[in-house]
C-alpha cells in the first residue's frame, strides 16, 4: 500500500525540525511512499533556495505558501496576533485544499506544534492528521498559544500526536490529556552524519564545538564561561571553542562582550549557521550541548555519530540520550564549575575517552537509524488510511 503524505513545515530554514522532516521523508520514500510538502514562504531568499535545492534533489513535489503559526511571543498582544494569524491562514486554506486534493493526499503530517493549519486542512478534505510536537514552546522560544480553544479543537481533530521525547510529552501533558500520544525519538539518515576515524589519540589543541541558534535557552554563554574558567583557573590553554549558529540581539552582544572583557578572542570563534557541519565535526573533539530545555537534541546525536565526545546539561531530553560516563558526560544545567571539571577531566584523560566515544557512536547508530524510525511512522499512518 502506497500512502501519499503531505508534510506541513513550520519554517523555511533548514534548522533541526526541517532536517528531521526531510530525513523522515527520505526514509518513507525508501519504503515506497509518495511525499509532498507545503513550506511557508516567509523567510530569506537564501533559505528558500536551500530548501528548494534539497527538495528538488529528491524530486519531491512542493509548494511555498503564505501561512502563519498559531502562536506568538509571550510579550506580544495576543488578540492582535490571533486575528492576524487567523486571517492569513483563512486565506491560505483554499490553496492548501486545492493542492492536497490534486495530489490525492492520504494523510497530513504537521511538523511542529506551532501550527494548527494542518488540522484545519485535514477536516476540510476529510483526511487523517498526524501532529509532531518537537518543541517546548514557552521554555524554548518564549511562545504562547494564540488561542487555547483553537488548540483544543485542533487536537480533537487529530488522530495521532508524536512527541519527540518523554520530556516534551511531560511538558505538554495538560493539553494532551485526551489525545493519543506516541513518544518517538527522531531518526536520522545516519550515513550522512557518520564520520569514521574522527577521534584523535593525541590532542595538541582540543577543539570544542557548540551548535544551534544563538539564544539564551541554548546556553552558548555557559560554554564561553567554561572556556574562561579552563584558561584562567585550570590553566588549560590548548583549547579552542567554535560557536556555530545564527544570532542577534542582546544575548549575542553579551557573549561578544564577555569574550572581549576576558580576552578570549584567540580561543573562541563565532561562525554563522552552516547546513553541512561535517568538516567542522571532523575536526572537533568535544561537542557541548548546554541547552536549558532541549526537546530532543539532534546535535547530541550528530555529535555521537561524528565521534565527538558529547558533554551535555542534565536538562530536557539531553539526559534521555546521554548516559553519564557511558555515552558522554552530563553536568548540572547552568553549573559552569562542573562543566569546566567535565571538560578538564576529559582532556587530561583523553586516551581513556576513546572507548566511550566508540560506544556512543554505536548507541546512536542503533537507536536513531532513519529506516527503523520510518517503518514505525508508516505503521502509524497505515492505522488511519
Amino acid at each position: 500500500m502506497t500512502v501519499r503524505i503531505l508534510f506541513i513545515a513550520n519554517c523555511v530554514s533548514l534548522y533541526g525540525a526541517n532536517r528531521s522532516m526531510l530525513d523522515l521523508a527520505l526514509g518513507l520514500e525508501k519504503l515506497g511512499q509518495e511525499i509532498y510538502f507545503i513550506i511557508p514562504w516567509e523567510g530569506t531568499g537564501r533559505d528558500r533556495f536551500r530548501i528548494r535545492k534539497r527538495l528538488e534533489s529528491h524530486k519531491y513535489s512542493y509548494k511555498f505558501m503564505r501561512y502563519s503559526p498559531s502562536v506568538h511571543l509571550s510579550n506580544d498582544n495576543r488578540v492582535k496576533a490571533s486575528i492576524f494569524h487567523r486571517e492569513i491562514n483563512k486565506n491560505c486554506l483554499p490553496l492548501m485544499k486545492q493542492y492536497a486534493e490534486e495530489a490525492q493526499i492520504d494523510i497530513i503530517h504537521t511538523n511542529s506544534f506551532t501550527h494548527t493549519i494542518g488540522s484545519l486542512l485535514s477536516r476540510q478534505i476529510n483526511k487523517p492528521h498526524v501532529w509532531h510536537i518537537r518543541e517546548v514552546m514557552k521554555k524554548d522560544y518564549d511562545l504562547a498559544f494564540d488561542s487555547q480553544f483553537l488548540y483544543q479543537y485542533s487536537l480533537r481533530n487529530t488522530e495521532q500526536i508524536i512527541c519527540i521525547s518523554e520530556y516534551v510529552k511531560k511538558e505538554h501533558r495538560k493539553i494532551l490529556r485526551s489525545v493519543p500520544v506516541a513518544v518517538m525519538q527522531d531518526g536520522l539518515d545516519v550515513s550522512q552524519y557518520i564520520i569514521d576515524n574522527s577521534y584523535r589519540e593525541h590532542l595538541d589543541i582540543c577543539n570544542i564545538l557548540i551548535c544551534g541558534v544563538i539564544q539564551e535557552g541554548k546556553g552558548q554563554l555557559d560554554a564561553v564561561k567554561a572556556v574562561e574558567g579552563l584558561i584562567h583557573k585550570y590553566h588549560l590553554k590548548n583549547i579552542h571553542l567554535k560557536i556555530v549558529g545564527d544570532g542577534f540581539g542582546r544575548y549575542l552582544e553579551k557573549i561578544k562582550k564577555f569574550i572581549k572583557d576576558y580576552e578570549l578572542e584567540d580561543y573562541i570563534d563565532i561562525l554563522p549557521f552552516q547546513e553541512d557541519l561535517r568538516e567542522l565535526r571532523r575536526n572537533t573533539d568535544i561537542a557541548l550541548v548546554c541547552s536549558r530545555s532541549e526537546a530532543l537534541g539532534r546535535v547530541t546525536i550528530e555529535g555521537m555519530l561524528s565521534e565527538n565526545l558529547v558533554i551535555g546539561a542534565d536538562s530536557g531530553a539531553t539526559k534521555e540520550i546521554i548516559k553519564d560516563g557511558e555515552t558522554g558526560y552530563l553536568y548540572e544545567e547552568g553549573n559552569i564549575k562542573e562543566l569546566c571539571q567535565k571538560i578538564y577531566f576529559a582532556v587530561k584523560h583523553w586516551k581513556g575517552q576513546e572507548l566511550l566515544i566508540r560506544k556512543a557512536k554505536e548507541y546512536a547508530c542503533h537507536n536513531y537509524d532513519i529506516n527503523n524510525y520510518a517503518e514505525k511512522i508508516l505503521r502509524i499512518y497505515e492505522k488511519f488510511c
